[in-house]
């Protein structure tokens, strides 16, 4: 509800309860009144028509006595009966038609009743000091009742009168008060929706009202500037390289604030920012900068201005800025602590790297340890227990007997899993032949021994390096191997191709699935996959879910690892 409205019916309100609460207290003042008067008015009546009667009475003459009280009636305003009672008690005269009620002859003395719907003040009156008898007179409520009423009524409408002009010159009033309220409300949602708005200032009591709006209008204007540029900033500062975060804070800051250039100065080294350096003066930097570390706060100088971020850094800017200094000092000061977990995070980020990098070249150097322990450990196999078994085999040839031909056929079963297994560890194609045919071979053997029927199929345009050719081989063969153990898949199939300017490789089978997201750290397979794959640069991607087959796919670049 407007405002105008709610005073308006407010007023009204007002009005009304107070005029209704003063014609409800002179209607009750009234009453009282009127009843007072109208007793007074009643015993009055009584005394006078007893007086009337008293010579009547005495002389009892009643003919007398019932015309007197018959011309009562016109006589009494308000008159309903009239009766008179001898000192015995016995009715003289009366003015019923059908005589005088037993209830009403049991009611003595002064009361109000009610007769026939009617309130009925009785009044009595002694004759002649009671001796000749008893006068008893009841004169109704009515015009009291009406006089009351048309004073309310007069009063009401009087109200009403009143209440209506003063609504009307309330309205005007508050029409021609409220219409720089209504103008303000308007700036003031313009104001929220980020316009710039100037506020009216009348010469009254509302002056300073728009005044005060027209602060604030400046104040949230230079709030918003400044949490705008403070949110700008924090976006920057989530670079994790120093470089890259000092390129990004000192350009926005150098072009927002009007300042000609800037440099961090981190434990005594500079990063300047490119975009400004040639405006940058050569020196000056560490002064200034451990100056505002040393302060702790925002040093201005006449050259620039430093910002200390602890614990050893400091932000230095150069030039003559565009803002207020006040301003500037305090929007500084609340940048100190976002540099600060921004230089933070950019050194943890260093470190990090320099972590991951050690691991990447101590995960390389196992793992070509590994495959040259493995190939050591193939040719010892192939050459020296292989050739062993070969001349067992051949010494057990001329032997006879139904042990010796059981011992040939457990040497050659024994050389041909020693040969597998060398296969296994390095197979000696892969060096000599390549990775096509060492995959063709290891698919073959890999169906013999589990009678899964594998459809390979190899599609690349040039031979790829010795290390590239490794990971491929390796995870082909522990897919292949998760297969025999896990899936329960009749078929697999295996994909090598060249796309895109990437080895592309995929192992899928049809088997019972799983959900990735519940493979713990104990399946070491998946695990070396995924490092081998990551160490060149690579993606490692496992797409399965229960009942519906398993499918890695690998992505290596070309590029990276040539």
């Amino acid at each position: 509800m407007r405002l105008g409205a709610q005073l308006l019916l407010t007023v009204l309100l007002a009005a009304t309860a107070t005029g209704g609460a003063l014609i409800l207290g002179g209607g009750a003042f009234l009453y009282a009144e009127g009843e007072q008067a109208l007793w007074q008015q009643t015993r009055s009546a009584a005394r006078d028509l007893a007086t009337l009667l008293t010579d009547d009475l005495l002389l009892q003459d009643r003919l007398a006595v019932w015309e007197k009280l018959g011309a009562a009636r016109e006589r009494y305003p308000g008159f309903v009966y009239a009766y008179v009672l001898s000192p015995k008690g016995e009715v003289l005269a009366h003015t019923f038609t059908e005589g005088v009620p037993e209830a009403l002859l049991a009611l003595a003395g002064e009361r109000i009743l009610r007769l026939g719907g009617r309130l009925v003040y009785q009044g009595e009156a002694p004759v002649y000091g009671g001796a000749a008898g008893v006068v008893r007179l009841g004169l109704a409520h009515d015009p009291l009742r009406e006089e009351l009423a048309q004073v309310l009524r007069t009063g009401f409408f009087g109200l009403l009168w009143a209440v209506g002009l003063g609504v009307g010159l309330g309205y005007l009033l508050l029409e021609r008060v409220l219409e720089p309220l209504k103008e303000m409300a308007e700036r003031v949602s313009l104001l929220g929706k980020g316009g710039k708005v100037a506020f009216p200032e009348p010469k009254n009591e509302l002056g300073a009202l728009g005044r005060a709006l027209n602060r604030m209008g400046e104040e949230v204007e230079r709030r918003e500037r400044e949490l705008t540029l403070l949110n700008r900033l924090l976006a920057e500062s989530q670079a994790l390289r120093l470089d890259e975060l000092a390129e990004r804070v000192l350009s926005l800051l150098v072009r927002e604030l009007g300042f000609s250039c800037g440099d961090f100065w981190v434990e005594g080294r500079v990063v300047h920012c490119r975009a400004c350096q040639a405006f940058c003066p050569l020196g000056g930097v560490e002064g200034l900068a451990e100056e505002a570390l040393r302060e702790e706060r925002v040093v201005v100088g006449q050259g620039g201005v430093a910002v200390p971020v602890p614990p050893k850094a400091a932000l230095v800017l150069y030039g003559k800025p565009k803002v207020d200094e006040a301003w500037l000092t305090g929007f500084l000061t609340a940048l100190s602590g976002p540099l600060a977990t921004a230089l933070e995070n950019a050194r943890l980020y260093s470190l990090l790297e320099e972590k991951e990098r050690q691991r990447a070249e101590l995960l390389k150097a196992w793992l070509r340890a590994q495959e040259e322990e493995r190939a050591r450990i193939a040719r010892e196999l192939h050459d020296e227990v292989g050739q062993a078994l070969t001349g067992l085999i051949l010494g057990l040839e001329g032997l006879p007997g139904e042990r010796a031909l059981a011992l040939k056929e457990l040497a050659r079963f024994t050389l041909a899993e020693v040969r597998r297994l060398a296969l296994d560890l390095r197979p000696s194609l892969l060096d000599h032949l390549g990775l096509e045919a060492a995959l063709v071979r290891y698919v073959r053997e890999f169906a013999d021994r589990t009678g899964i029927e594998v459809d390979l199929s190899f599609h690349l345009r040039q031979p790829l390096p010795k290390e590239l050719e490794t990971v491929v081989y390796r995870v082909v063969q522990e897919a292949l191997t998760n297969v025999a153990r896990h899936s329960g898949s009749p078929r697999a199939a295996v994909g090598v191709l060249e796309a895109e300017g990437e080895v592309r490789v995929f192992v899928e089978d049809e088997g019972r699935g799983f959900d990735p997201k519940a493979v713990g750290p104990g399946h070491q397979g998946l695990l070396g996959m995924r490092e081998r794959v990551e160490l060149l640069g690579g993606r490692f991607l496992l797409e399965s879910a229960p009942g519906e087959g398993t499918r890695v796919q690998v992505r290596l670049p070309l590029e990276v690892v040539a």
